[in-house]
């Protein structure tokens, strides 16, 4: 039996008692007696018809503290919601069903406002992670087509818009597989597959960006077979694993470790790449970019999807 049944279970109980009382009541207050069996003058029809009214009246006051006015209060604050106002809380009364609705409906008005602030943001952030590649591909663009360039120059700025593409074309994929991420209550976990062999084959992928900076692994990889999510976590390992190439310095090591300890995969990358303290929190945060690191032309997203996806695994990171 739940605690608002209980209360109307209680109240009932009190006002049929109560109710059972006047009667009485009413006979010692207008004869000095109370009724008796024998008294075949007694008003009784009269006193049944104050006695249920009297009980009605107490039953909807009762009823009224502790269950409609609170109704009510989540109805209107509903209707506020509705409206797009999301500057309200309920005060939250006793400790019942009610009070139990009254507190998660607090909490899903401050969620729905963060999320209202965070879409700002994020629209925000977007539109500005948009215009940096496409001013560069425009600007020089126009170069190529009016300015007398050498082939060499042509060159330079045909690259420059290769790149600006590769990140516009990386930042639409990361973005939408945060979106398909989000929009997933829960994420398929049914490939089996070695874990360890799929690091390798990444770290095979990226061997010309790690050659280039002359870099080398130590790496502790012992042969894995996993149930997961294939897919991704190969965007997991990639997105680590590209980010510790690109922030190490030149002839330095990166070091790999994978093991499972009590059914639980914990992988571990490191490398000699610095970072600010007060960065350290925000890393993961969407369209973050250390400001050390603009100028390697990151989009602030890959750890971000990284941490939706090991948080969807309800692991940590």
């Amino acid at each position: 039996m739940n605690k608002v049944t209980i209360k109307v279970f209680f109240t009932t109980m009190f006002v049929i008692f109560i109710t059972s009382l006047i009667p009485n009541i009413i006979s010692y207050i207008s004869t000095g007696n109370f009724i008796e069996d024998n008294n075949e003058d007694r008003p009784y029809f009269l006193m049944m018809i104050v006695a249920v009214f009297m009980m009605i009246t107490v039953f909807n006051f009762i009823m009224n503290k502790i269950i409609y006015k609170r109704i009510n209060k989540l109805n209107q604050a509903t209707k506020e919601v509705i409206k797009g106002n999301y500057d309200i809380e309920i005060d939250e009364e006793s400790n019942d069903e009610i009070t139990e609705v009254t507190r998660n409906f607090n909490i899903m008005i401050k969620e729905l406002k963060s999320n209202e602030y965070q879409n700002k943001d994020f629209i925000r952030n977007f539109s500005h992670e948009l215009k940096t590649p496409l001013s560069a591909i425009k600007g020089y663009s126009d170069l190529i087509l009016e300015a007398d360039l050498t082939k060499e120059e042509q060159a330079e700025y045909a690259t420059i818009i290769s790149n600006e593409a590769s990140r516009l074309t990386e930042l639409s994929k990361n973005m939408l597989m945060i979106s398909m991420i989000d929009s997933t209550v829960i994420l398929p976990e049914n490939d089996k597959f070695n874990v360890a062999e799929q690091i390798r084959n990444i770290i095979q992928l990226t061997q010309l960006s790690w050659e280039e900076k002359d870099l080398t692994f130590d790496l502790e990889l012992p042969d894995k077979t996993i149930v997961s999510n294939k897919e991704l976590l190969y965007q997991v390992w990639l997105n680590l694993l590209s980010n510790s190439i690109k922030f190490s310095p030149r002839n330095s090591t990166i070091k790999i470790d994978l093991e499972i300890n009590n059914d639980k995969l914990i992988f571990k990358i490191s490398n000699h790449g610095k970072i600010d303290t007060k960065d350290i929190d925000k890393v993961f945060d969407l369209f973050y970019v250390p400001e050390k690191s603009r100028s390697t032309n990151s989009s602030g997203v890959g750890l971000a999807l990284v941490k939706n996806i090991i948080g969807k695994f309800k692991g940590n990171i």
